[in-house]
């Protein structure tokens, strides 16, 4: 009898010894490196800087060229591995501005009529989006060209059509800024005010604007 308690004595000890190594051995810390690398791989939702961004419009015309500036509704990327993986950027049409027209009165009249039916009808559609849907770095292009391809979807005047741009994109553990133009046909979006596919280009004269204008974005994006 006494050797079968001190067999269960001992057991008690065994077990409670096994039960203490389990309550305090130390859990594997994980190291900010591999959490970093986590968190990367995972993906993370970023911001349009509206305020570092910026968008700067020209269009062209038999008499000249008409420059200007719109400013950035809202915008919003995921990032994986420093890379954009999906993204969405909102233009507020409202806020047309052209600096190349320095007379005050006239210059009112060129953004009154960009925003009326004849062009982007603002009142109806206010803002112009852009979707990216693929985004890829391109090694092969050569030195001082853009190392970035956007793809996805543009709408504008209520209308989409695929569309991409071309981009020098830098990333950072911060973010990324991305620069590069973004070439659009108007006429696509039902903007066919004085364009030569749709009235003679003799009758326009020097009234005929050019179907493509230009969008030169500087994009800035950070946690």
């Amino acid at each position: 009898m006494k050797n079968v308690i001190m067999i269960l004595a001992s057991l008690t000890l065994t077990v409670g010894a096994f039960a203490d190594t389990a309550v305090t051995t130390p859990k594997a810390k994980t190291s900010a490196k591999a959490e970093k690398k986590a968190a990367n791989t995972k993906g993370e939702t970023i911001a349009l800087d509206l305020t570092a961004s910026k968008a700067t419009w020209s269009g062209k015309k038999v008499t000249g060229t008409h420059t200007g500036t719109v400013a950035f509704k809202e915008g919003k990327f995921e990032v994986k591995n420093h890379t954009i993986a999906s993204g969405e950027v909102v233009v507020d049409l409202n806020t047309i501005v052209d600096e190349d027209v320095k007379d005050a009165e006239w210059n009112k009249k060129l953004i009154t009529h960009l925003k009326s039916p004849d062009f982007f009808d603002v009142a109806k559609n206010p803002t112009a989006t852009f979707k990216i849907t693929t985004f890829t770095e391109v090694q092969s292009f050569a030195p001082g060209e853009p190392n970035a391809i956007a793809k996805g979807t543009l709408t504008v005047h209520g209308i989409t059509h695929p569309s991409e741009v071309k981009l020098f994109y830098t990333p950072s553990d911060t973010g990324f800024t991305a620069k590069g133009k973004l070439t659009i046909d108007r006429t696509l979006y039902g903007l066919k005010y004085n364009s030569k596919k749709f009235f003679d280009p003799k009758t326009l004269g020097d009234k005929l604007i050019d179907d493509n204008f230009d969008v030169d974005l500087s994009l800035v994006a950070k946690k």
